[in-house]
């Protein structure tokens, strides 16, 4: 009899060459090591490492860069996505090659001013309107020194499952799973009473952490062990001990302008959550 598939995170491999490379100070490459410099000391931009190897960079929920080393080339690439660039919104390319010769603190402040015109803030200053993705980016900076990772997913057809939750935090030793929602989110309330969609996402998030808590466990202490290695895990965060497996909720009141409509609607969602036993909390400010 065919043994049952179980969740794995076996391919996340602290010896793969993208982690030596990337602490080396001597890659041969001048751009590549301005690149990488610059963006460690930006306090904007957050580095999450994926089970796949390769390192995301990140700067108001935008993919600023993927991060992964080529062994055929015997090179580190950083993908990213050319509407970034100011250029075609259609594909992706090198960051590496397309700065050499350029000034990489310049551009790199031209880039971030593009992720903001076309990505993150293309709204304005309107609070309104702000994307998830930017309130997640300023969630996960808010919160940076017990954020160990985000949009943690796994996905797997055979096991029916497709999970990605937006952030995961470690607190004196215990990962902890948040996911965000703004309170305008259609995803947060039904017409009725009904429970919405979001009662089902995270009572799936719940069932997957409970049933896979000692893989998830020994996962993150991998990640932290590398994030550690790297220089990329925040000051003082606690090696992973134990796993919460209950999720958070954290729903943005994005709202600045009051209306008896609104205030229904979030009432309505308060006492939805409490019925069906959702731990959640909702805030205006981070």
């Amino acid at each position: 009899m065919a043994m049952a598939k179980k969740v794995t995170f076996k391919t996340l491999n602290e010896d793969a060459l993208i982690f030596k490379v990337f602490k080396s100070s001597d890659s041969g490459n001048a751009t590549w090591e301005q690149l990488k410099n610059n963006l460690l000391a930006d306090k904007n931009v957050y580095w999450d490492v994926r089970k796949d190897n390769y390192i995301n960079a990140y700067f108001e929920g935008a993919n600023l860069m993927c991060l992964h080393y080529c062994s055929r080339n015997k090179e580190m690439q950083a993908k990213i996505h050319e509407k970034y660039l100011g250029e075609s919104d259609k594909h992706y390319t090198d960051l590496i090659k397309w700065l050499d010769g350029k000034n990489v603190s310049d551009e790199l402040d031209k880039i971030k001013s593009n992720i903001k015109r076309v990505y993150s803030q293309k709204n304005g200053d309107d609070k309104e309107k702000w994307s998830e993705s930017f309130i997640k980016s300023q969630y996960i900076l808010k919160n940076h020194s017990c954020c160990i990772d985000s949009e943690f997913g796994y996905k797997d057809t055979d096991l029916n499952l497709n999970i990605r939750i937006d952030v995961v935090k470690c607190i004196d030793g215990e990962i902890k799973f948040v996911e965000i929602k703004r309170l305008g989110d259609n995803r947060m309330l039904k017409e009725t009473d009904e429970s919405p969609e979001v009662v089902k996402q995270i009572k799936d998030y719940s069932k997957f952490i409970k049933d896979n808590k000692n893989a998830i466990l020994e996962y993150y202490q991998k990640l932290w062990a590398i994030k550690n290695d790297l220089g990329i895990l925040p000051d003082g965060m606690s090696k992973p001990i134990k796993i919460d497996v209950v999720p958070e909720l954290y729903i943005f009141n994005q709202w600045v302008k009051e209306h008896p409509k609104r205030d229904n609607r979030k009432e309505r969602i308060e006492k939805i959550l409490n019925r069906e036993k959702i731990s959640f909390t909702i805030n205006s400010e981070f």
